[in-house]
């Protein structure tokens, strides 16, 4: 799991250098690197907050889970949300989709109806 993610935030770091005229030098590694955590970061804690948003939201408002499809399409949107907020902000859309997931089914689970 965790080569995936590195894969692809490496992927991510590498290719926006690609878009720019980028001549590699010895700070270039220390600026792959920082780009490296920061995309990762990020995209991480937009699938955490989205995560605990929907547990949250869940949670609070039990009109939500009186139908099964209700709560299906709610968690389907929740997630799609965080993918194009993450892919907006130019982060790691499956990074924070894998992060979201991995946090409504640890949390987001109790909350729904039996």
């Amino acid at each position: 799991m965790f080569n995936d993610i590195v894969s692809i935030i490496l992927f991510n770091t590498v290719t926006s250098f690609k878009s720019t005229t980028f001549e590699f030098s010895f700070g270039s590694v220390f600026e792959i690197a920082g780009n490296f955590l920061m995309l990762g970061f990020v995209s991480i804690l937009i699938g955490l907050f989205s995560g605990i948003f929907s547990a949250v939201l869940f949670k609070k408002c039990r009109f939500l889970t009186h139908s099964a499809i209700t709560e299906t399409l709610l968690i389907v949107i929740i997630a799609f949300i965080s993918y194009m907020l993450s892919e907006s902000l130019e982060e790691s859309g499956i990074i924070t989709l894998l992060t979201c997931g991995v946090t409504m089914a640890h949390y987001t689970w109790y909350n729904l109806s039996p």
